[in-house]
């Protein structure tokens, strides 16, 4: 259901960088809405950078992790090929905005966090960071061992999991490999859980 908008409604407009606007709607047409604005405040930004590289996985499951990771509190996503990637990112830029934009909107978070372009294995894990982690299926360590602090770049594989070049490579990079407990979760459920548990790590 879409709630229309009604002449006297107060209503918040945001600009999606940290600034927000209160106005009064004055009147609504077919095509056009008019408010009035009465107050303009900056949101300060997110004391917690977080940068989430996820490997292409089936397009319905990473759109629902871009969802999910926003109103989680991710400053930044990064698509990437991996060696088990087995879907290409297409043309689908534009689309993936807009459901960063409206998660931003459903979620109240202000800042409508960075996509980058699809990028390579060996581009993310040249991304500097304060703490480097990769989520692993198997031989991971405790994750409030690696957050040393933001900002923090953590990377989620493809649905066949890491290759054993991409562990070496990581590792190369100063990764530490995190286990998310014994059992093995899906791709998108790994984005969702991780970001949350980086978060809370941060916040103690």
């Amino acid at each position: 259901m879409v709630a229309r908008a009604e002449p006297h409604e107060s209503i918040e407009v945001f600009d999606g960088k940290g600034t927000a606007w209160g106005a009064v709607i004055e009147s609504v047409g077919k095509r056009e809405t008019v408010a009035r604005v009465t107050e303009s405040r900056k949101i300060p930004a997110d004391p917690f950078e977080l940068t989430l590289a996820v490997a292409m996985i089936r397009i319905a499951a990473f759109e629902f992790a871009l969802e999910k990771v926003v109103e989680i509190g991710v400053s930044r996503i990064v698509p990437f090929n991996a060696d088990r990637s087995n879907v290409s990112a297409g043309n689908r830029h534009e689309r993936w905005l807009r459901i960063l934009i409206e998660a931003t909107k459903q979620s109240k978070r202000y800042r409508i966090p960075v996509l980058e372009p699809t990028a390579t294995f060996d581009q993310v894990i040249s991304m500097p960071a304060e703490s480097k982690i990769m989520f692993a299926e198997h031989g991971g360590s405790p994750l409030k061992s690696a957050v040393a602090g933001a900002p923090v770049l953590y990377l989620v594989g493809p649905e066949g999991g890491w290759t054993d070049r991409e562990l070496s490579a990581a590792r190369n990079e100063g990764f530490n490999a995190v286990s998310l407990g014994e059992g093995i979760l899906k791709a998108e459920t790994a984005a969702i859980v991780g970001t949350s548990l980086i978060r809370y790590e941060l916040g103690r």
